[in-house]
């Protein structure tokens, strides 16, 4: 591959990478990268490429300028024609006019410069921003294209962009401005930035008063000097009326249209301007993209900052939910009420210091046959998780919101959807669900762990479903969380189901099924509160770009800097 090619694919991949790298966040100073992005992606793919491809290609000229300041009355009288609309509407020129000599019409045709736009060719007709209208014109001379750009300082954004895309398209500048605007801020911000670029330049000042030439243009002279660009020629066109076809006169504008004409018709010297700019533009490349590597990993920053806030927060839920489950935050009210009907607490109390076989006899008693009030307990279970899992959900919701509220980037992320505040309905009706399947997986454990034949005995002396609520009350039976009247009666509840479970399984299998049992119930609450929080993440990452954008830019560029200093 030859450095010209590899300069080239160096390039492709550093527009790319750009172009994914999406400055979406609304943070202090990344307004200015964002713009710096666009015009730099653009200006890889509508002149670097294309002119390093076809050095020979005619030289492109931009006629660019604020509002008002007679581009395309300028552009008519030196084609000569009526090639762009003027008059006293702004803005005039919505989508840009490219003059040429018939014979270079077929290059710029061909799309290779500027290939985002349209074509569109003929006098008149439908044209938007985003179309070029090509215009042969033959009383140009071949080797030089101009194109006449919306204003600079246009009303629509659009057109502000669009101008700045052409610009930056250009191998040289034809600046338009007037007598009474030259020392406006937004030219000259525009002028700053081409000599950074090494953009070869020459400024027409328009509608000059008969007779002030000879002040104003030393004027403008020592302004450009003190800017930087000395060196740059200036063009003065004299106020006065326009011909029939409302044209300047041929002496305002010959000057300017003798140094076209030369340059068209010098090939050294056209090659003399594209290699200046395009070496300028080159060079001004990893300054510019590193700027935008800058903001990007400021945005990657943010974006980091808002997630790590949100995994936190449900981590923590998750944590008090834990929390709950081992401090017996279950073993309240109706599911106490009905595990007591059932099982028969207040007499079989009296029995805990008999034989295990003793109380093992007198639950089964009590349990056998009760299918419907086993049921009843599962279900008080079901609707008492289920409400403090959505209490958590809810809490975690409404947290990240406010904290991102709080954080760079955040406010814009949210976009006032309230719905965020809360838990999603998804995980509303997905709960029940889920602590349903959990109980399924209770009573598969007890069945699995029942396999003996003496242990299978006492599991269907008692039925599958009485074993499996007495595990799930002693998984609840931690009573940190209760006071007062709730602790006797949770503890005794919790022994006597501890003591039934010991006698069927074993003290340490008893230990080993509530702890797979809350790892179970754990695990799904964990994936269901995951696929809640996935809302934010979806929220975050539809908003800023891919993470990975920013280490490829940074590839991109060092691939292009080695290529540059190799």
């Amino acid at each position: 591959m030859s450095e010209l090619d590899h300069t080239v694919a160096t390039l492709k991949g550093l527009g790319e990478a750009l172009n994914k790298a999406t400055l979406s966040l609304d943070l202090s100073g990344i307004g200015q990268a964002r713009g710096q992005r666009v015009e730099l992606r653009d200006q890889i793919n509508d002149y670097l490429i294309p002119r390093m491809q076809r050095l020979d290609a005619p030289l492109l000229a931009v006629i660019g300028g604020s509002t008002g300041s007679g581009k395309s009355t300028i552009t008519n009288s030196l084609a000569r024609a009526d090639v762009s609309p003027s008059g006293v509407l702004r803005p005039t020129t919505r989508a840009p006019v490219l003059i040429c000599h018939p014979d270079d019409e077929p290059w710029f045709l061909a799309a290779d410069v500027l290939p985002e736009l349209a074509r569109v060719t003929g006098e008149r007709g439908d044209a938007t921003g985003q179309t070029l209208r090509i215009r042969p014109v033959p009383t140009l001379r071949p080797g030089l294209a101009m194109i006449d750009a919306p204003d600079i300082d246009s009303i629509e954004e659009a057109n502000r962009d669009l101008a700045t895309q052409l610009l930056a398209a250009a191998d040289l500048w034809l600046f338009v401005t007037t007598a009474v605007r030259y020392a406006d801020a937004v030219p000259w911000d525009f002028l700053r930035r081409a000599t950074e670029r090494g953009t070869e330049i020459a400024v027409i000042i328009n509608r000059v008063p008969p007779g002030a030439t000879g002040e104003i243009v030393p004027h403008l002279q020592g302004m450009l000097t003190e800017g930087g660009l000395d060196g740059v020629t200036i063009y003065p066109i004299e106020q006065t009326q326009l011909n029939d076809d409302a044209q300047l006169a041929e002496p305002s504008i010959q000057p300017l249209r003798a140094m076209l004409d030369e340059l068209a018709s010098d090939a050294e010297r056209r090659a003399a301007i594209v290699r200046k700019t395009l070496e300028g533009a080159l060079a001004s490349v990893p300054d510019r993209a590193n700027g935008v590597l800058m903001a990007s990993r400021q945005q990657d920053e943010a974006s980091d900052a808002l997630r790590v806030s949100m995994e936190e927060v449900y981590r923590q839920a998750q944590s008090n939910i834990e929390r709950d489950i081992v401090e017996g935050a279950l073993l309240r009210s109706e599911v106490l009420d009905r595990w007591q009907e059932l099982i028969g607490t207040a007499e079989l109390m009296r029995a805990v210091q008999s034989r295990i076989s003793q109380v093992r006899d007198r639950l089964t008693g009590f349990i056998k046959g009760r299918t419907a009030a086993t049921t009843e307990v599962q279900g008080e279970i079901t609707s008492t998780l289920e409400q403090i899992l959505l209490d958590h959900a809810d809490r975690a919701a409404l947290d990240v919101v406010e904290r991102w509220r709080e954080l760079p980037g955040g406010t814009q992320v949210l976009d006032e959807d309230r719905s965020l505040e809360s838990a999603s309905p998804e995980l509303k009706a997905s709960l029940s669900s889920e602590i349903r399947n959990w109980q399924d997986d209770v009573l598969d454990l007890v069945r699995e762990r029942g396999a003996g034949k003496r242990t299978t005995a006492r599991v269907l002396a008692l039925g599958v479903n009485g074993i499996g609520v007495a595990l799930m009350i002693v998984l609840f039976a931690q009573t940190g969380g209760m006071t007062g009247g709730e602790v006797a009666v949770a503890s005794g509840t919790a022994a006597l189901s501890q003591t039934l479970l010991n006698a069927i399984f074993g003290e340490q299998a008893v230990r080993d099924l509530a702890t797979e049992a809350r790892q179970q119930l754990l695990h799904r609450v964990g994936t269901a509160f995951d696929l809640d929080a996935n809302r934010f993440r979806s929220r975050l990452w539809g908003t800023v770009s891919d993470p990975g954008t920013t280490d490829e830019l940074h590839s991109a560029i060092a691939a292009y800097t080695a290529t540059r200093n190799g």
